[in-house]
């Protein structure tokens, strides 16, 4: 019910700021609204308030502004406040106008969600001190060892993980220096930025071995385990370090065949590990349990199901201004990408979410937090706008299309071509509707 809900809520605020951008560009530039819907017939509720009739429909999927004469059969050249009246630019402002108030509700947001606080791995926060260094990389090349806290980088102090990374964005010339504190002595190692981008940073940090949270299949949950515990020894190997309990989960298992293990689902993952002993401390409280890792087949390697510890980490405004609108960026630049492999042939339509996936990820983000939430708001309403300029008919993209056409020919296309091009765009929406509802339903067997 909590999910039903939250999804109700959520995309019907979207919705509604979308329409409510249509919905005020045509008053402003004199447009009759003779509609204006949020959810798809049958109508619940409806009422008259001066020209407009204001609807909540019982299908919250989408919404719609109906404008005098943006119908074919009803457009009048002659009337003021007829749609078609209006010149190329005005009605392109009119078509505009609910993707861009997408677009800025998410620019608006996503800041929010820093501001409120989003959890992030709690060593990021911690000093950055190396754990292992990979072989042939950046740290190895300038003789960084195991066991190195790095100070500084070019003379700027760093105190943390999440400093760190900060300060590696932003160096500027060819050339790196970190300072290092090496038993209890500072010293210096120098590097390029070419080394840098071609070898990886290669250093691992140390991360303190505790349960921070469970996977969707998670061996050491159906075990007992709870977040919180930190692990001391698996079997007979002692554990320090996150690093340590991969290492030691390969030694402890034998290889995997999926030929001769009966154990295999065939769905990505197989109960097919060796049973191993897990000493764990909670709260000053020993205790031992009998662990079974989970194989997965999609990494080849056996997992325990555990996450590293987690923190609660908020930032300022202008930190959080600048965060929200990189990350906002991130995903507009992936969202293409994604798109131009969907049209390409390269991506798969499995890929996509319908309306039951996301009413599940919205259900799981009220559960988690109002961060969260904010969050997924963000990049709805992102990816709402970019799907509603798509140049597909029926879609704010389509006529906006249309108008360009327009504007090039020196006229509208006949009634006739829009009328096909509705219909053409319309069975293709409806087609990618059922293809991703399908989609949803098989994830949910």
């Amino acid at each position: 019910m909590m999910t039903i809900i939250s999804f109700i809520l959520v995309l019907g605020f979207l919705i509604f700021i979308h329409e409510m951008g249509h919905f005020l560009a045509a008053r402003h530039v004199g447009v009759r609204v003779e509609t204006f819907s949020i959810g798809f017939p049958p109508r619940a509720i409806s009422k008259k308030y001066g020209e407009t009739e204001y609807v909540l429909s019982w299908v919250p999927l989408g919404g719609y502004v109906r404008l005098f004469g943006q119908n074919m059969n009803d457009e009048d050249p002659q009337d003021p406040t007829n749609y078609a009246s209006k010149s190329i630019a005005q009605r392109f402002y009119i078509l505009v106008a609910g993707p861009a108030m997408n677009l800025m509700f998410a620019f608006l947001f996503m800041p929010l969600v820093y501001m409120t606080g989003i959890s992030i791995p709690k060593y990021l926060l911690d000093p950055p001190v190396i754990a292992t260094i990979q072989q042939k990389s950046f740290a190895e090349i300038v003789g960084m060892k195991n066991g190195d806290e790095i100070i500084a980088i070019n003379r700027n102090p760093v105190r943390s993980w999440e400093e760190l990374q900060k300060q590696l964005n932003s160096v500027e010339g060819s050339t790196i220096t970190l300072e290092v504190e090496r038993d209890g002595y500072v010293t210096s190692v120098t590097g390029t930025v070419d080394e840098l981008k071609k070898h990886g940073a290669g250093w691992s940090p140390r991360i303190a071995p505790v349960v921070g949270g469970f996977s969707e299949i998670s061996a050491v949950r159906d075990a007992g385990l709870q977040i919180g515990d930190r692990l001391l020894r698996i079997d007979t190997h002692e554990v320090n370090q996150w690093g340590d309990i991969s290492k030691i989960i390969r030694q402890t298992q034998s290889p995997f065949n999926t030929e001769t293990d009966a154990a295999y689902s065939g769905e990505g993952q197989a109960s097919a590990g060796i049973p191993i002993d897990i000493e764990v401390e909670h709260r000053g409280e020993i205790r031992v349990v009998s662990v079974t890792p989970d194989f997965n087949v999609d990494t080849q390697s056996y997992l325990l199901g555990m996450t590293v510890e987690q923190v609660k980490q908020s930032y300022g405004l202008v930190d959080s201004v600048m965060m929200g609108t990189e990350r906002l960026i991130f995903i507009t630049i992936m969202t293409f990408q994604f798109l131009g492999e969907i049209i390409t042939g390269q991506g798969s339509i499995d890929d996509l979410g319908g309306p039951l996936r996301i009413g599940m990820v919205i259900g799981e983000a009220v559960r988690m937090g109002l961060a969260n939430v904010f969050f997924l708001m963000a990049v709805i309403s992102l990816q709402l706008g970019i799907f509603n300029l798509l140049p597909v008919p029926v879609l704010d993209g389509g006529h906006i299309f249309f108008l360009v056409i327009e504007k090039l020919k020196g006229g509208p296309l006949s009634p006739r071509t829009r009328e096909r091009t509705q219909i053409i765009g319309f069975a293709l929406l409806m087609f990618f509707m059922i293809a991703v509802t399908y989609n949803d339903i098989l994830h949910l067997r």
